[in-house]
């Protein structure tokens, strides 16, 4: 029996979820700490109108999910929406889920009238570039900066 996989966006009073999605991203990108999550933050981002939160349930478990952050622009009309992280569950992968996810975003946006999303991926991470290409993502070569404070 296939199973029904449903797609939500989360808002205050979801943060349980959330914390299973971080948990997720944990396993996912091999975090060193599994276990961790940041409540504080979560209640905190959740109440954010910037932040977004879309999340793949199979019945009352995460399966993957995604968050972004709203970028109200000055160089040009509206918005422009970061897409943060995106894991499906490695048990899951290859279903459609993150294709999915991202279209979720995507209606979410065209909803908002934003006309741009944009995504990261590491050069290493072959998987995610071609995950990304595969969705329709166009690739531009850019050089990240961090410094850490």
């Amino acid at each position: 029996m296939k199973k029904v996989v449903e797609y939500r966006k989360l808002a205050i009073g979801d943060e349980s979820s959330f914390s299973k999605l971080v948990l997720l991203f944990n396993k996912e990108f091999e975090s060193p700490d599994l276990n961790y999550v940041n409540d504080k933050n979560i209640r905190s981002l959740i109440a954010k109108p910037d932040f977004i939160c879309f999340v793949a349930f199979i019945g009352d478990e995460v399966v993957g999910g995604l968050t972004g952050y709203e970028l109200l622009m000055y160089d040009q009309e509206g918005s422009s929406m970061y897409l943060y992280d995106l894991a499906v569950d490695k048990n899951y992968q290859r279903r459609g889920i993150g294709s999915n996810l991202v279209g979720e975003l995507m209606d979410y946006c065209r909803s908002k009238d934003i006309k741009d999303l944009f995504v990261q991926a590491d050069v290493e991470d072959q998987h995610a570039v071609e995950f990304y290409n595969k969705i329709g993502g166009d690739d531009s070569e850019t050089v990240q900066f961090s410094f850490h404070c």
